[in-house]
């Protein structure tokens, strides 16, 4: 298979995810992987398997949605948005969050990096009560 092929198979992946399938990652992914988003920096399977039993912990009807991957060499860029419904009395709009995972392969077609690339000050910290006017103000004086 090519690069391409196992970047697609990965965003069909998180396409399809559900408290059902969460463990085919363990097929998709190398035990060692090292997983990066705003709020997490793990490395091994179990840990990352642990991130994404979070998610379903805390959310409700969390969702992903990918666009065709993009292929730079042995690196797959891919675009996509997540929505879900957090589960607090103090956050009760749905959330929805936009970004870009950079996933690397090793030579088996196994993901060994899956980085994630949003912004989240600006998609969930601005949307928490208090805290979001407060960085919301910062935002608009630092902005030209």
């Amino acid at each position: 298979m090519t690069t391409a092929e196992w970047a697609e198979a990965y965003a069909r992946y998180f396409d399809e995810l559900s408290e059902a399938s969460k463990s085919e990652l363990r097929r998709l992914a190398h035990p060692d992987i090292h997983f990066v988003d705003p709020f997490n920096d793990v490395c091994g399977i179990d840990k990352v398997c642990a991130v994404f039993d979070h998610m379903f912990e805390t959310s409700h009807a969390p969702q992903f949605t990918t666009e065709p991957p993009l292929i730079a060499g042995e690196i797959a860029f891919i675009k996509w948005r997540f929505t879900c419904r957090i589960k607090s009395r103090f956050m009760t709009k749905p959330l929805r969050i936009d970004g870009i995972t950079e996933v690397h392969f090793d030579d088996l077609g196994r993901v060994t990096e899956h980085l994630d690339y949003w912004d989240a000050a600006r998609q969930l910290y601005e949307k928490l009560p208090l805290l979001g006017g407060l960085l919301r103000i910062i935002r608009r004086r630092l902005a030209v």
